[in-house]
């Protein structure tokens, strides 16, 4: 299969060599002083020649685009699945072995689970994703209070101290639910995941002058080095620093919070302090007219 998008992609390059050479000799010609054969019952034919060029070296150059965008996801994918499967196959080898003790097999099944449990993720997060992507997902707006979904929210984190900010003439939210919730999810569980044990996490809204409601989880853990926030919500992309080395992920979380968000016309966004935390906020509009643009204040 590799092979022959490796052969179309060789293809389209000629092509797109050939259009061009085509298009600069047609130029040179139209830059020529005008002579009767611009009369002729030819250049109606040359025009068209010239329009269906055009197309196709656009065509060859969205077609470029494609491959090359879905030969670096197939390498995302490839080095994220790399990790955990040499993880299992290491495992699984030693799990073999005759003359392990109780604790030291126990130890090595504990491994396989979580390897398999990271597989899983990464698949429901790519799935989750394509779904959205191509609509599979139906998006069902309706009315509805963020404090009451986060209350539920909440409850499916264990043991998580935390800290409610909330507007007391906080307005009902427009939106999907449960797309909302998987976004609250995200946002909780890097919460948690990036913060000391017993650190409480902050969660709020409140309306902003716009019309709109900003909703918020901050965390006083690692936070983000500077020069990595602006790439945090690129899919497969994680923060490599020697602070958060023994932290997994898929590294498409935050770019599935992104897409969800703005399918509801949000925004998502993100302050932090490497060594201090984050705060990680969104917009959500409060009725279907709005049409504040993405709903962050000017």
């Amino acid at each position: 299969m590799m092979e022959c998008c490796h052969d179309r992609s060789q293809d389209l390059v000629f092509s797109l060599d050939v259009a061009t050479a085509l298009l600069s000799s047609m130029s040179s010609t139209f830059n020529e002083e005008p002579n009767s054969s611009w009369l002729s019952p030819s250049s109606g034919s040359a025009d068209v020649e010239g329009i269906n060029l055009v197309q196709a070296r656009l065509e060859n150059q969205a077609l470029r685009d494609q491959i090359a965008a879905q030969t670096h996801l197939i390498q995302l994918v490839t080095h994220q699945l790399a990790t955990p499967l040499t993880s299992l196959s290491g495992s699984i080898q030693l799990l073999s072995e005759l003359d392990l003790t109780p604790e030291q097999r126990q130890e090595f099944l504990e491994v396989v689970q979580q390897q398999v449990q990271r597989l899983q993720n990464l698949l429901q997060d790519l799935i989750t994703i394509r779904d959205v992507e191509t609509g599979e997902v139906q998006t069902r707006p309706i009315k509805f209070s963020i404090p009451a979904l986060m209350d539920e929210v909440i409850a499916a984190f264990q043991s998580c101290p935390t800290v409610y900010q909330f507007s007391p003439d906080l307005p009902e939210v427009w939106g999907d639910r449960w797309q909302v919730s998987q976004v609250l999810v995200n946002l909780l569980s890097n919460a948690v995941k990036y913060s000391p044990n017993d650190s409480p996490i902050e969660v709020g809204a409140a309306r902003l002058p716009s019309g709109w409601v900003e909703v918020w989880v901050r965390d006083h853990g690692l936070g983000i080095p500077l020069a990595d926030q602006p790439r945090l919500f690129e899919r497969f992309y994680r923060v490599k620093h020697g602070d958060r080395q023994h932290i997994h992920g898929t590294g498409l979380g935050l770019s599935l919070c992104k897409l969800l968000v703005e399918n509801q016309g949000g925004q998502l966004g993100v302050d932090s302090t490497h060594g201090k935390g984050s705060r990680f906020y969104f917009t959500l509009p409060t009725n279907s007219d709005s049409s504040t643009a993405k709903g962050f204040a000017g």
